[in-house]
């Protein structure tokens, strides 16, 4: 029996998902549940496990994106049915598209899986180095097949995982700079002739591409609105100070991101329309605050950073300490691309902090929503300012917020509602107890 292995739907809303690497050669034997291949989806990587025993053809090529759904690949119970298979694919793919000197033996060398394999033999530009004791290093699997798939010596790699792990970003950016390398000397050689001299190209994929693709969506879609207010956080930092000098027995230093996403979530449930998605025509207000919570992931490069969205799941039930310990945990992983894809699926509401990243002059920006949803809620960095207070000038901490919310699914006056809801929460933190 010959068995279809689609690429399946890890999360809703999901559409596509692209071949990282395919991590069993053409024609191997696999077991059900061995790792077969990595898929990128929303900017998160998973490994898939083989539905079914036998010897495994690849259809889908490493790079390749593809509708939820596909058949990516097929799973053959015997040898004869896999050189049964291969060579059916073989005489079609050749029937399509007949080329000078095909020889119609129909070897596994002309499927699609072996073109696939020889792309990434040939996707590193440079001597390939040996992976030598590579199996000695702490290395995540996925780093471990694309390392040996390019020619990576572990060894030379730093890990940025927990303890040190090298993980798949390592390794990718060590391929990058093996790249620019190579190509250096003849961009700087060779300016066009306008007296330009590339320094490097960056081909948008990946999780570049991801981002790519929400961001145009989000701004070609939506019909984006923005809003910008500050709130005086005063009270707020003097009852974390207090909360911080419990540091060791909470066993957490307990953030600011903390407290505006269980505000966030507070002023969902006041003003529900906030805490909606928009999708095929149809609004949905959701009972569950599945709060997404926006990460940047620093590469080694500009060029090589990231963003992905964790999202902390019903923030209505959940106190303080809980969040800031789920939030961390998420951050964490994050950065170490150790999140599954419900991790980053079904959030209702994104919080975008721009706290640090030019602390004491940067106030906010225009975040862009984070489709389907229809609210995104961008706390700036806080900043002391001379407030008039009851009639005299106190300094006080301001804190810089920007909303950014879908005119299609709601209007002004509950913007304002929430608004003043978030307000009222983070100046008197104590509301947030009740």
């Amino acid at each position: 029996m010959i068995r279809d292995v689609i690429l399946p739907q890890l999360a809703m809303g999901m559409s596509e998902g692209s071949i990282v690497d395919w991590l069993v050669a053409e024609g191997a034997r696999v077991e059900r549940d061995q790792t077969i291949v990595s898929i990128e989806t929303e900017k998160v990587i998973t490994d898939l496990p083989s539905p079914y025993a036998g010897y495994l053809h690849l259809l889908a090529k490493k790079g390749d994106t593809h509708p939820t759904e596909t058949v990516i690949a097929r799973i053959a119970d015997s040898e004869d049915e896999y050189r049964s298979l291969v060579s059916g694919a073989a005489v079609n793919e050749r029937s399509a598209r007949p080329t000078a000197g095909d020889s119609g033996d129909g070897l596994a060398g002309s499927t699609p899986g072996a073109s696939a394999q020889e792309d990434a033999s040939r996707e590193l530009n440079a001597p390939a180095a040996s992976v030598g004791d590579a199996r000695k290093l702490r290395a995540s699997g996925l780093a471990r097949a694309i390392a040996k798939k390019n020619g990576v010596d572990l060894s030379r790699v730093s890990g940025t995982g927990p303890g040190g792990r090298i993980v798949r970003r390592d390794v990718v950016a060590a391929i990058e700079r093996a790249k620019s390398t190579a190509q250096a000397p003849q961009l700087r050689a060779a300016p066009s002739a306008q007296g330009m001299r590339e320094r490097m190209r960056i081909p948008v994929a990946g999780m570049r591409a991801a981002i790519a693709q929400k961001m145009l969506a989000a701004t070609t879609t939506a019909a984006q609105t923005y809003g910008f207010f500050e709130i005086d956080i005063t009270k707020l930092l003097a009852a974390r100070n207090t909360i911080l000098g419990y540091e060791d027995e909470l066993a957490t230093r307990v953030s600011l991101i903390s407290f505006y996403v269980r505000a966030v979530a507070l002023a969902c449930q006041h003003v529900p329309i906030c805490n909606s998605t928009l999708a095929n025509g149809e609004i949905t207000a959701w009972e569950n605050v599945n709060v997404g919570v926006a990460v940047a992931l620093p590469g080694g490069s500009e060029h090589e950073s990231g963003l992905i969205v964790p999202v902390v799941r019903d923030v209505q039930d959940k106190g303080l300490l809980q969040l800031d310990r789920e939030i961390k945990d998420l951050v964490r992983r994050a950065r170490a691309s150790r999140l599954s894809p419900a991790e980053t699926a079904n959030g209702t509401i994104t919080v975008s902090s721009t706290d640090g990243f030019l602390p004491g002059g940067w106030m906010v920006s225009t975040p862009l929503l984070n489709l389907p949803q229809v609210m995104n809620f961008q706390p700036g960095t806080p900043v002391e300012k001379p407030v008039v207070v009851d009639g005299k000038i106190e300094i006080r901490t301001l804190l810089p917020c920007g909303v950014t919310f879908d005119h299609r699914a709601m209007d002004g006056e509950p913007l304002g509602r929430f608004v003043r809801k978030i307000r009222d929460l983070l100046a008197n933190p104590e509301l947030m107890l009740l």
